[in-house]
């Protein structure tokens, strides 16, 4: 049985002034500047874009084909002022890392309403689906853990169930949430079908949370009993038991549909600024 993944991201947005600000002082071409500042990740550094001049356009498989093989989202997400890496260095990584292959690739900056914390993946304008956003920021390591409800002999326990894969599609539109769907559960593009997986997640958490609270009292109530064959009572337990075996199937099923991991929300977008480097 998949618990649903509790999936949150604190960022770090750490911000310097603009170098060019000092006389003298010419911008780096491979860094990035926004309203002044320059960006820089985890350990305070500045996010440096390498470009491929021969890097094009890729069609949406090829996209996922090489998401999926990449391995930036299995980075441990680190906040510290000196070894930090956070989601500026993941979205670098995956940025210059799609450049080394070819593929050509943007590093975006995401400001949300009522907050002075920002985020940062990436973006892609593929040749036959159009702009596509992806979102590879992974967990710290502690939180990465995830179990998964069994049934054994002496009733239902838990086994890990971490997830392998913190790829993900993000749906950004202004003045929305920012949403996220793993890569490989996103059907869709349109910000509509985002809208109805959130939706039919957070009906999943509601019976999953209902069911794994029947199945504690289950546990509660067999513990340590001997019951008569052919009694009454244990006709009601294994009924009950039976009960929560359909019940797990079923929801099962829907964790299968819906993945294992759940990004939680992080924001209505503000500003979105795309930055594609320079060769």
């Amino acid at each position: 049985m998949k618990r649903y993944k509790w999936y949150s991201i604190i960022t770090i947005w750490l911000v310097v002034l603009l170098a060019s600000s000092v006389v003298g002082c010419t911008p780096n071409p491979l860094y990035i500047y926004e309203n002044g500042a320059l960006q820089v990740g985890g350990d305070g550094e500045p996010i440096e874009l390498t470009n491929n001049p021969d890097a094009t356009n890729p069609t949406y498989g090829e996209l996922v084909a090489f998401i999926q093989e990449d391995p930036t989202d299995t980075n441990d997400y680190i906040e510290n002022p000196y070894i930090g890496y956070v989601c500026a260095d993941f979205a670098e990584d995956v940025h210059n890392n799609a450049e080394a292959a070819g593929i050509r690739t943007a590093w975006v900056s995401i400001q949300f309403e009522g907050s002075d914390e920002g985020h940062a993946s990436n973006a892609f304008e593929t040749t036959d689906m159009g702009l596509v956003y992806i979102d590879c920021t992974g967990e710290n390591f502690a939180s990465k853990l995830n179990l998964r409800l069994v049934e054994t002999d002496e009733g239902f326990s838990f086994e890990d169930d971490s997830p392998t894969s913190w790829d993900a599609i993000a749906y950004i539109e202004m003045g929305k949430e920012y949403g996220l769907i793993p890569i490989d559960k996103a059907k869709s593009l349109l910000y509509s079908f985002y809208e109805e997986y959130e939706q039919q997640w957070q009906e999943y958490k509601e019976l999953l949370n209902e069911y794994n609270s029947d199945v504690e009292k289950y546990n509660q109530e067999v513990k340590g009993k001997v019951y008569t064959q052919g009694s009454a009572e244990l006709a009601r337990i294994e009924t009950w038991k039976a009960s929560l075996k359909k019940q797990g199937k079923i929801l099962n099923k829907l964790g299968e549909e819906l993945g294992n991991v759940w990004f939680e929300p992080k924001g209505i977008v503000k500003d979105i600024q795309i930055h594609w480097g320079k060769s």
